[in-house]
């Protein structure tokens, strides 16, 4: 009899969603997204902000249209999204891809734009309104500037120096307040930084520091293209303090929190989230005065996006409110993050009326200084990876050694002067940059060995004048 009872509960149990589908007249299973309500970004953004804002869209499009939504992503740095769309661009496939987001705004106005990645969108002229009142910060646009634009600004970043209070003190340094401060030989074997030709914001922080000589030397009634020497020399001093270049500036604020390392040049928001992790007695934060720039980070819908519509509501999503508020937004409270504090400045001016859960209370509206990047002094940003590769990376032994020989030289003054300044001038890095584009692959090898083997020379040079 047992037995009959346990079948007859088995057969209620299945039957149960078919009895109550027929007397409330619809189904009691749960909204789920089909093939249709699934977005696919390629990123260079982090697991928490890739999640948080996939589950925010889809209640927001639950809530607006009757729709949940899916987001498959495809995590990507800065140059490796490039490297992507080149390929498959080569190899005459689709892209399949709806969305890119996210790296900053280099990568998306020259890298992505322009050799036609991207497919122009026009938004309700409310929306834009509500992001964009007006449509740059310091001089650098929020959003493209072509009709309709082909990219947005999603939220602002800006770069600075993290720093790790213990090792300072046991190293006997101050805490940095500039770049400069980096060069100093004291940080040898400490510096931790990303690689430059495969992270697209730690090449923007380098770009930075060059910036900042160009202006410096404009100001002095120097060229610009004295000053970009200046400035790559400078990148040189710090390069030759660096104990790793890592593959992703998301690694550096672990390494440095570790105790693995002094200091690094570092995002914003990855710096700001390893302060509130690990605390403010052992971990600083400090974003150089009138030398750090403040500029977006766009999204933009991929040409051939297999669904626009969907792509075009999840800008919206992100532009919204709602979206904004999300990133900074203190985890739990009203309309912030479910777990994960994201640490973003939004790029509405008005979300900073309503900044009372924020977790960072910065205002980059107002703190913007004069100094910001500048498109004329970024020309030699498509190259600027390689340079740093061929001159500080792949020869790093040569150039720690020449650092060694001129710290221990009577003549260490006049020798750190030049190797603080780089043996060419912006006209002849821009001259490279053509003859690398339009280079083939082996003939590319080739100058990376003839060019990097210049450095190795230059620094064998300086070791021999220092008396080694």
């Amino acid at each position: 009899m047992r037995r009959y009872i346990f079948i007859i509960l088995f057969v209620v149990v299945l039957a149960s969603p078919m009895l109550l589908r027929e007397l409330l007249g619809k189904s009691v299973a749960p909204h789920t997204a089909g093939p249709d309500d699934t977005l696919v970004i390629i990123t260079a953004h982090n697991e928490g902000i890739r999640r948080e804002f996939a589950q925010a869209f889809s209640a927001w499009r639950m809530q607006k249209y009757g729709k949940p939504a899916d987001v498959d992503y495809r995590f990507f740095g800065g140059s490796d999204i490039v490297k992507f769309f080149d390929d498959t661009k080569k190899a005459n496939q689709p892209y399949k891809i709806d969305l890119a987001w996210g790296g900053g705004d280099f990568l998306f106005d020259v890298q992505l734009k322009k050799p036609g990645y991207l497919q122009p969108v026009e938004l309700p002229a409310d929306v834009m309104q509500a992001a964009f009142p007006k449509p740059d910060i310091g001089g650098v646009p929020l959003y493209d500037t072509g009709h309709p634009p082909a990219w947005f600004g999603a939220a602002l970043s800006s770069f600075g120096i993290l720093y790790n209070k213990d090792v300072l003190r046991y190293l006997q340094l101050h805490e940095p307040t500039t770049w400069a401060n980096l060069a100093d030989y004291k940080y040898r074997g400490w510096i931790i930084t990303a690689d430059p030709t495969r992270s697209a914001s730690a090449k923007t922080a380098f770009m930075i520091i060059t910036e900042r000589a160009m202006a410096d030397a404009a100001q002095a009634g120097l060229s610009e293209d004295a000053g970009w020497a200046n400035g790559m020399g400078t990148i040189r001093l710090i390069c030759s303090n660096a104990r790793i270049f890592v593959s992703s500036s998301e690694a550096v604020p672990g390494i440095i929190a570790s105790g693995d390392g002094a200091a690094g040049m570092c995002i914003d928001f990855f710096a700001r989230s390893q302060v509130d992790a690990i605390g403010e007695q052992r971990l600083g934060y400090v974003e150089p005065v009138g030398a750090t720039a403040v500029n977006s980070d766009p999204i933009a819908l991929v040409k051939d996006a297999p669904h626009p519509e969907l792509a075009k509501q999840f800008i919206e999503f992100v532009l919204s409110p709602q979206g904004q508020h999300l990133w900074n937004a203190r985890p739990t409270t009203t309309g912030g993050p479910k777990e994960t504090a994201l640490r973003r400045l939004p790029i509405a001016r008005s979300a900073y009326d309503n900044a009372a859960d924020f977790t960072d209370k910065v205002n980059p509206y107002r703190t913007a200084g004069s100094f910001n990047k500048s498109t004329k002094r970024e020309a030699t940003f498509p190259i600027l990876g390689e340079l740093i590769e061929f001159s500080c990376m792949d020869p790093l032994d040569d150039l720690r050694a020449a650092r060694a020989a001129i710290e221990h030289s009577p003549r260490a003054t006049e020798l750190r002067v030049k190797l603080g300044h780089f043996p060419f001038d912006q006209k002849e890095a821009l001259r490279r940059l053509k003859a690398w584009n339009n280079a083939p692959p082996a003939e590319q090898l080739r100058l990376q060995r003839q060019w990097t083997n210049d450095f190795r020379e230059e620094y064998r040079q300086l070791r021999e004048e220092a008396g080694e």
